[in-house]
């Protein structure tokens, strides 16, 4: 997910290392657990009879997601759960309970503890996923908080991955982008209800949440999926989100740039079937982007017709 530090781009078709290089090697030495949606997507299933469940992870540090000296502990926590709830959204289950593992900085009083696991509490009642245990340690530097969140299926409608997109589908966003660093990125709104209605309504293909930035995102769909992307400038600069441009009036950069490459939108991208009527896409908030295409590369295609490659860079953690 994209930082309170500065991000730090990485070209994913270039280079053999960092986070997705990690997670590639990592891929080849783990057991498969069987069932969708299989390794490195948003949920792991755990088959344990009858339906199973799903499990997702996230860890959140001081200086890096988050800054203690400028947010509260509530805000902190309930953004710590809501990054998970976020990826239930992109795989369109529902959470059933979290744990939640804590490093507290020494100096922190029972006070600042408590508002934390109250920010993770609140926002656990407020999608139906309580707290249900954890652990909770100290030490001499920066607070990091790691949430587990255990989910099920949706009935017979099953879990959404990253790999089911094919040529011709069409893109969707949940939602404006961009500018998030402004401070919608410490109070996410998981998309949960819209990606249970989605996958009830509508059978997306695929989908993903955006956390380390619209572009390398849906990069992360065309991987998996063997594929590319066709964006239409016009309807990109439709989704841009007014903090995007306030963000560009600081920074001097594109409002474009920060809609494709900031990252903690997380907002959902949707890959839906060519015959699903725009009109159900419309009733249901979705904006269009544009559509997914055989050719292995993420292009903008401008009002003329022409096509310009766009980078795919976004949040890369482990630099190693």
């Amino acid at each position: 997910m994209a930082q309170e530090q500065s991000p730090r781009p990485v070209d994913p078709r270039t280079g053999a290392r960092g986070e997705r290089e990690l997670l590639r090697r990592l891929a080849a030495e783990l057991p498969l657990l069987p069932g969708p949606p299989g390794f490195g997507h948003d949920v792991a299933p755990l088959p344990a009879g009858g339906e199973g469940l799903l499990w997702t992870t996230d860890m959140l540090m001081d200086g890096v997601d988050f800054r203690s000296g400028q947010h509260t502990w509530h805000q902190i926590g309930r953004k710590a759960l809501a990054v998970n709830l976020s990826d239930c959204a992109a795989a369109a289950v529902i959470p059933v309970a979290a744990l939640c593992a804590v490093a507290l900085e020494e100096r922190l009083s029972l006070d600042d503890a408590l508002e934390l696991l109250r920010g993770i509490r609140d926002c656990g009642a407020e999608f139906d996923c309580p707290l249900v245990g954890g652990d909770t340690n100290s030490w001499q530097h920066p607070t990091v908080i790691c949430i587990s969140v255990a989910a099920r299926p949706d009935g017979d409608h099953p879990p959404l991955s990253r790999a089911g997109a094919r040529p011709g589908d069409h893109i969707y966003l949940s939602g404006k982008v961009g500018g998030s660093l402004l401070g919608r990125h410490l109070n996410p709104t998981p998309r949960l209800r819209l990606a249970l209605e989605l996958n009830r309504r509508l059978g997306p293909r695929a989908m993903i949440d955006i956390s380390d930035g619209l572009a390398i995102d849906l990069w992360h769909i065309c991987e998996a999926s063997g594929c590319g992307a066709l964006l239409e400038e016009t309807a990109l600069e439709a989704v841009i989100h007014p903090d995007a441009r306030r963000h560009a009036r600081q920074t001097g950069k594109p409002p474009r740039e920060h809609a494709l490459y900031d990252g903690e939108d997380f907002e959902l991208i949707v890959i839906l079937p060519p015959d699903v009527p725009a009109a159900d896409c419309g009733q249901l908030g979705l904006l269009p982007l544009g559509e997914i295409t055989a050719r292995r590369e993420l292009v903008l295609r401008d009002a003329a017709g022409r096509q310009t490659p766009l980078e795919i860079k976004g949040w890369e953690h482990f630099r190693g």
